[in-house]
């Protein structure tokens, strides 16, 4: 990336990531916050079919990516994006991006304070909390792109252990497994669309790769990564989903905010106690490096934003960090205490995932079919002649 925006020591990529780096980027960008609140929104056991079916519609997405890095008309990272959209186009295109992930960054980030607030700390200042959180965010982001990204799979492994201490739920002679059915009702149940709304967006994230330049991603192992880390995505959801509903049941489960957060209260094991206080603190990990990465796309959009009027290095990433840091006051100071704001700022962070997931995908597909399509009508049209 460093030779798109001109930032070597921020952006630049020594060597293509591996198999695990994208495997378990994609996955955590995909679980971060969804995982812990999606069970209210589908509390119907028809809903695994969603989830299913929005897997299988993320698989297309999958496909299209790792098309777009496999051919050589696609655009690619900053340049290639100027010379198919134009400069202005470009320039628009780049606003919205600063914009999508200034939002993403401060809706994760304030939506995991508010869940140490409740459960953890009610007297802590939950501003003062996020604050202090993206402090650790910018810590990680200034070691650059590379080993921010490669960051990844110490973020998958400090969390993923977590899933393993909800599996005596399923085998609990409390879980109602009566829940679970119907599985095929009569009738739909109402908001099934604004559901499946909810399920797509939590599964973007892959698309957020686009924005590498090709040399840092192996088309081949990024296709294999891509689709194994869907199909563990959709593995989790379902496996969280599964256990809240048995143990909640459906009326329940509805009126639960965080039921994968308030589950951790009834983990019983014969050496700890308390294990919100262990738990729930583990989950930063993923939630410092996702911030940080946003933080990184941030700083490379204010670079292309600016161009030369401001200097390589770490400036931008800085300037980034200040945008985000007085957003987050502001939201902790005027949003986030209003309960029906914060869901309202979290219903709009789904809207803007799911429209991400459907344009940049398909979008950057379609720009290199029609290049390709473009060049082979000109080669054709001069070997006739």
């Amino acid at each position: 990336m460093a030779s798109r925006v001109g930032s070597a020591g921020l952006f630049s990529i020594s060597a293509p990531f591996g198999f695990l780096s994208l495997a378990f980027w994609a996955n955590r960008m995909q679980t971060l916050y969804y995982l812990l609140y999606l069970p209210s929104v589908l509390a119907e056991p028809v809903m695994i079919g969603l989830i299913l079916l929005a897997a299988g519609c993320s698989h297309l997405n999958i496909l299209m990516i790792a098309r777009c890095f496999a051919w050589k008309e696609t655009p690619g990272g900053y340049l290639g994006i100027v010379r198919t959209l134009g400069t202005a186009v470009s320039f628009l295109f780049l606003l919205a991006g600063l914009f999508a992930v200034l939002m993403k960054g401060i809706v994760l980030m304030m939506g995991y304070v508010d869940i140490v607030h409740h459960i953890l700390f009610p007297a802590l200042h939950a501003t003062l909390y996020g604050i202090l959180l993206l402090c650790a965010c910018v810590y990680l982001a200034r070691l650059g792109m590379e080993k921010t990204i490669r960051f990844a799979i110490v973020a998958f492994v400090g969390t993923i252990w977590v899933t393993f201490l909800y599996v005596p739920f399923a085998f609990s002679p409390a879980a109602e497994y009566r829940h679970l059915l119907p599985l095929l009702p009569e009738h739909m149940p109402q908001g099934i669309w604004q559901a499946f709304l909810t399920v797509w967006a939590a599964f973007s994230g892959p698309e957020y790769m686009l924005a590498l330049p090709k040399e840092a991603v192996d088309a081949k192992k990024l296709k294999t990564a891509l689709i194994a880390a869907n199909a563990f995505t959709a593995f989790e959801y379902i496996f969280f989903f599964v256990i809240c509903l048995t143990f909640y049941g459906s009326d329940y489960l509805q009126l639960q905010d965080l039921p994968i957060a308030d589950l951790i209260r009834y983990i019983q094991l014969p050496f700890a106690e308390r294990l919100e206080m262990i738990l729930i603190p583990a989950y930063a990990i993923s939630f410092v490096y996702v911030v940080a990465i946003l933080l990184l796309y941030a700083a490379g959009a204010i670079q292309c934003l600016a161009r030369s009027r401001l200097s390589a290095g770490r400036a931008p990433l800085w300037l980034a960090f200040l945008m985000m840091l007085l957003l987050t006051w502001m939201a902790g100071r005027w949003i986030w205490p209003d309960e029906w704001k914060a869901k309202e700022w979290i219903t709009w962070l789904s809207w803007l995932d799911a429209s991400t997931y459907t344009v940049l995908p398909f979008g950057f597909f379609l720009l290199g079919w029609i290049t390709i399509r473009r060049k082979w009508r000109v080669r054709h049209a001069g070997g006739s002649k």
